[in-house]
């Protein structure tokens, strides 16, 4: 029997003599326990109650989406759900992909309840270590972006009042102390944007901006940058410039860190007038990325420095995996070309113009 409240489990069947009988089953050990019989009334059901801790998904729903399909999105709605598949057939593979896909466990009909009763207080204590987790991590980031505007702000006083005194190597050591304090407010923006982007709580605006302008005047903070950019881009397009600045910085970011000494970063831009999307290409030489690592440099989850060692031993970091989402936002896409005869990689990026025509 359950101790203390009552932890809430969400059946989705389209059996209802099974739904019942597993209903009265978890009512009777103490749980609050609700069934759906198509996949939609579930995700109805957890839009209305985001209480719900476990979902026991069928693999095998009669629907035009399977359970495996199902379960993602029952964890974009909430991803502390921890969901448990429900399937006829004993299959490691298909328990495998279950896995793979964000399910916590996966059990075999009929339903077992003694095995369900051992699983249940696993899951629960999961779920609640994600939240603990999720909630510290987010204060840690929080309370870090108050010292370093204290740092920021000392920073260019001392700079301003000691300008007309500086020797060369000290200004050399200003200007690399300013571009670590720039590379800090990066990482916490993109850890910042990219929970914000798994909560859901950053939406992508859409407003007029001018491409050219808003270009260069993020390319004007690097020294070893060029721009070049055809007549035919629109002065103006309609999308989020805040979140196409941020993408543009990470990727330029991240193509200094892997260029050539000395070689200059190549940005330049397209637009197609059919499908209205504005395409942004940053070019660095020094670097080839191979085809089957493309896809894995954008997941935070990817061991990207074990898949990537040949890059200097070094790893991407959370700027394409921001990136990756804030495209995505945007509705569009971001992806690796790589030469590796010129050792030249290009990373692009295209987002909607949502300008009415």
């Amino acid at each position: 029997m359950v101790q203390g409240p009552q932890p809430h489990i969400l059946l989705i069947d389209d059996e209802l003599s099974i739904c019942v009988g597993i209903q009265g089953l978890l009512e009777t050990d103490g749980y609050n326990a609700a069934y759906s019989l198509t996949y939609q009334e579930g995700l109805d059901y957890l839009d209305q109650h985001p209480d719900v801790d476990i979902v026991l998904l069928d693999v095998n729903l009669r629907s035009e989406l399977s359970g495996i399909e199902v379960l993602p999105l029952i964890k974009e709605r909430n991803k502390y759900i921890q969901v448990i598949m429900f399937t006829s057939y004993d299959r490691l593979d298909v328990g495998l992909e279950c896995i793979k896909r964000g399910a916590m466990d996966f059990m075999t009909k009929p339903f077992d309840e003694k095995n369900f009763l051992r699983v249940a207080p696993i899951a629960l204590e999961k779920k609640r270590l994600e939240q603990i987790k999720d909630l510290y991590f987010d204060m840690v980031v929080h309370d870090l972006k108050n010292p370093l505007q204290c740092i920021c702000g000392s920073f260019e006083m001392l700079r301003e009042q000691l300008k007309e005194t500086l020797t060369p190597i000290q200004k050399r050591l200003f200007e690399t102390a300013e571009s670590g304090i720039h590379q800090i407010q990066l990482i916490i923006g993109n850890i910042l944007g990219i929970t914000s982007f798994e909560k859901g709580s950053l939406i992508a605006r859409r407003e007029s901006f001018a491409v050219a302008e808003t270009i260069y005047e993020t390319t004007k903070l690097y020294d070893l940058v060029e721009v070049n950019l055809p007549d035919t881009l629109p002065v103006t397009i309609r999308s989020d410039r805040d979140l196409y600045i941020r993408i543009l910085t990470n990727i330029i970011s991240n193509a200094l860190r892997f260029a050539t000494i000395g070689s200059k970063i190549q940005v330049s831009g397209d637009y197609d007038t059919g499908s209205r999307f504005l395409t942004t290409s940053v070019m660095n030489r020094g670097s080839f990325i191979d085809a089957k690592h493309r896809e894995a440099i954008f997941n935070k989850f990817i061991g990207v420095q074990r898949s990537i060692g040949s890059l200097r031993g070094q790893n991407f970091g959370l700027g394409l995996t921001f990136s990756k989402m804030a495209a995505e936002a945007l509705e569009g896409a971001i992806w690796v070309e790589s030469n590796k005869e010129t050792q030249e990689t290009t990373f692009k990026f295209k987002i909607k113009d949502f300008t009415v025509v």
